[in-house]
């Protein structure tokens, strides 16, 4: 009876074990990582939903609700909306740190793909596009208590100008040396160059020529495609800087900066390249303004933005390039980045890229 007992409560001791174990391993993991290069964010779980985003490769997201394969998540600007489970990488709280604090790459170039070995004429694995985040893959792969580690030690795997990488779910690939940086270094340099005036302005002004040609599309913020806040968001972060998602949100943070004269003619005089300029209706006495539009000013009286296609018009109604819609508003980033209460913060800065301790 004894024995009987015994191989009772093992057995009872055994499926409790069972139990716990599976009700961990299907506890839902509130964060994760996004997977494909650009992943599309709906405003409802649905391929029909509006297009309300999209998260770049290597991005942390929070994880909200889920619907059948449908996932809702927060992205770091912070925008909620609707991604497809396959573009997800879910993590633990454990997991997250030990991804944050692996090292990685960013994508620096506006197209690239990661390949499945060191060659061109390899199988792509992934394409790759401007801001796109992987961990580098070292020559020791080591795996320690199942924790989220990938490849770790040893030294970076660089192979016939191609550089070894680890997407956000494990796979392994190939990327163009030239293409990338270290991401940390990248963002630190990025930092640092914000606090460089001219200098940086006139890097954001590289970047956004680099998207020129670049076709609209509602919802866009990415290389691919882009609408008008997610050009100026996609030019800044490309900086290493966060802006809001919307223009209307945009429209907030920063200077202020005056581009109207007593007459209300527009005066671009005040303006520096960087400056992002507004459009929509002004505020009245019994309406409040509403913003539509946002580009960013690069000198001269002419402004790049994303309208149909990203292109440059100019300010100037005696120019060929006129832009006929006369803007409500100005503001300045540059100046303000990191600065307490102005809510522009640098990837260096954000928990979302960088470890939180």
């Amino acid at each position: 009876m004894n024995i009987f007992l015994k191989i009772l409560s093992s057995a009872a001791a055994v499926a409790l074990s069972f139990n716990c174990a599976a009700s961990a391993q299907e506890a839902p993991k509130k964060w994760a990582v996004v997977e494909f290069s650009a992943n599309f964010m709906r405003e409802a779980p649905d391929y029909a939903a509006e297009l309300g985003d999209q998260a770049l490769m290597g991005t942390v997201v929070e994880v909200l609700d889920k619907s059948s394969y449908w996932v809702k998540i927060k992205s770091p600007e912070p925008y909620t909306a609707w991604v497809n489970e396959m573009g997800l990488v879910p993590m633990s709280e454990e997991e997250l740190q030990d991804y944050l604090e692996a090292p990685k790459y960013i994508c620096t170039a506006a197209f690239s793909h990661i390949y499945e070995e060191p060659s061109m004429d390899s199988r792509i694995v992934s394409d790759f596009v401007l801001g796109d985040i992987v961990r580098i893959m070292y020559s020791v792969r080591t795996h320690a208590g199942g924790r989220y580690k990938g490849y770790e030690e040893g030294q970076a795997v660089l192979k016939k100008k191609f550089v070894g990488v680890v997407l956000p779910s494990g796979k392994t690939g190939y990327v163009p040396a030239k293409d990338v940086a270290v991401f940390y270094k990248w963002a630190k340099d990025r930092k640092d160059r914000t606090t460089a005036g001219n200098d940086f302005r006139q890097d954001l002004l590289t970047t956004g020529y680099r998207f020129l040609g670049v076709p609209y599309m509602w919802g866009g913020t990415s290389i691919k495609n882009v609408d008008c806040s997610g050009f100026t968001r996609s030019v800044y972060f490309a900086n290493g800087v966060l802006l809001p998602r919307n223009a209307s949100q945009q429209a907030r943070i920063g200077e202020d900066v005056g581009i109207f004269k007593d007459n209300g003619d527009v005066d671009w005089s005040g303006l520096l390249p960087g400056d992002l300029l507004f459009w929509g209706k002004a505020a009245t006495d019994t309406t409040r303004e509403r913003i539509t539009h946002v580009g960013m000013y690069i000198g001269d009286g002419k402004f790049i933005h994303s309208a149909q296609v990203v292109r440059v018009n100019s300010l100037d109604s005696s120019a060929a390039d006129f832009y006929n819609r006369k803007p409500v508003r100005a503001r300045r980033i540059v100046g303000h980045i990191d600065a307490d209460g102005s809510g522009i913060i640098s990837t260096l800065r954000s928990p979302f890229y960088f470890p939180r301790n």
